[in-house]
């Protein structure tokens, strides 16, 4: 135990010296694949050859706390693993043979916390099954690992624990693997966690719950106040955009949670109050397994176009190198299809053209 100690220690100090803003790898249009099944099909082949799509983002699992499961003394599991059906891994190679692949762990804040005095064994977990799940569905082009993870104050020393754990066991298999780490907005005030690059994550950027949210996607409000860490955070940024939408539903100035495909425009059953993106439902109207109550508020948040181009130029003023890939998140052609495709190449370049 204490040969293993010292190990990762020495790691620790050696890969302290490799992170940092000198870390580069090839710029590339690149975008997070975050649904539950990897299964591209002939139009999203289209999109990513004539988007110039170099590198995906892939969402392999959760880890999340399980009550009833405790693997060596911590309740961290995997969760919602994603699957790739068999015919996809077959034409992996032959139509995105030339795109570089970044596996993505996202650990809750619950995990995170569960995890300490742990890390060493979590780091294995992920490692030995993220390269397994690699190997198994043939992924091509693997580039690197990526952690996604909302530390905070408390978890910060245990999630700086786990980076070195997780590189100490990437250089132990022999993987030809970098390591990345998506930073929030909040996060750029701490110190960077010990890895070779980030992601700077700029959506999600306010309170969802917050009933008085104009738009909790981006706000360009929301992000001002942390601009100014940007030139001083010492790591190399890329930086990933949103371009989904979500209905969010509130009864009595309370969130109650999430929608999707809400026909709001149905004035026989919904008015517009306050702004043109929240409406009242006027009856009770059956939602999947819900009812959305008379009197119930739904907001209608989205990405717009002009609201990322207006955030990514303040960024770009920001931002230390402009040598670096911007990210769409997340890979749905029915978001996609609200940008025309100049559009979706502006958001890509780093040139801002009006």
């Amino acid at each position: 135990m204490k040969h293993l100690i010292l190990l990762l220690a020495l790691f620790a100090t050696l890969s302290s010296c490799r992170h940092g803003r000198n870390f580069s790898h090839d710029e590339k249009n690149s975008v997070y694949y975050w649904k539950t099944v990897f299964a591209p099909d002939s139009s999203d082949f289209a999109f990513i050859h004539k988007h110039n799509i170099g590198r995906i983002y892939l969402r392999m699992f959760d880890v999340s706390v399980d009550n009833v499961s405790v693997v060596d003394g911590s309740k961290a599991v995997p969760n919602a693993t994603v699957r790739i059906p068999e015919e996809t891994y077959y034409m992996l190679n032959d139509s995105l043979g030339f795109i570089e692949f970044v596996p993505v762990v996202y650990i809750t804040l619950d995990a995170m916390k569960d995890a300490k005095g742990y890390e060493g064994q979590l780091a294995r977990n992920i490692v030995t099954r993220v390269k397994n799940m690699c190997s198994y569905n043939a992924l091509p082009n693997v580039s690197g690992l990526q952690l996604d993870c909302d530390w905070t104050t408390s978890t910060e020393q245990s999630f700086f624990t786990l980076c070195d754990s997780v590189r100490y066991e990437i250089r132990k298999h022999d993987l030809p693997w970098n390591l990345s780490s998506t930073i929030r907005l909040h996060q750029l005030a701490r110190q960077a966690p010990p890895v070779d690059y980030g992601v700077l994550m700029v959506y999600n950027t306010g309170n969802f719950s917050d009933p008085d949210a104009a738009n909790s996607i981006l706000d360009k409000k929301d992000i001002e106040p942390y601009l100014k860490h940007l030139s001083d955070f010492p790591l190399h940024l890329d930086v990933a955009y949103p371009t989904y939408s979500w209905q969010l539903l509130f009864r009595k100035r309370q969130f109650v949670g999430l929608l999707n495909g809400v026909n709001v425009q149905d004035t026989t059953k919904f008015k517009t109050i306050k702004n043109p993106h929240t409406y009242q439902c006027l009856e009770d109207v059956p939602y999947k397994e819900i009812i959305i109550r008379k009197g119930d508020e739904i907001r209608v948040e989205d990405s717009e176009y002009q609201d990322i181009m207006s955030v990514k130029a303040m960024i770009e003023q920001e931002i230390p190198s402009t040598r670096h890939s911007n990210i769409l998140y997340h890979f749905d052609l029915c978001n996609f299809s609200k940008y025309t495709a100049d559009e979706i190449n502006r958001i890509f370049s780093h040139t801002e053209t009006k």
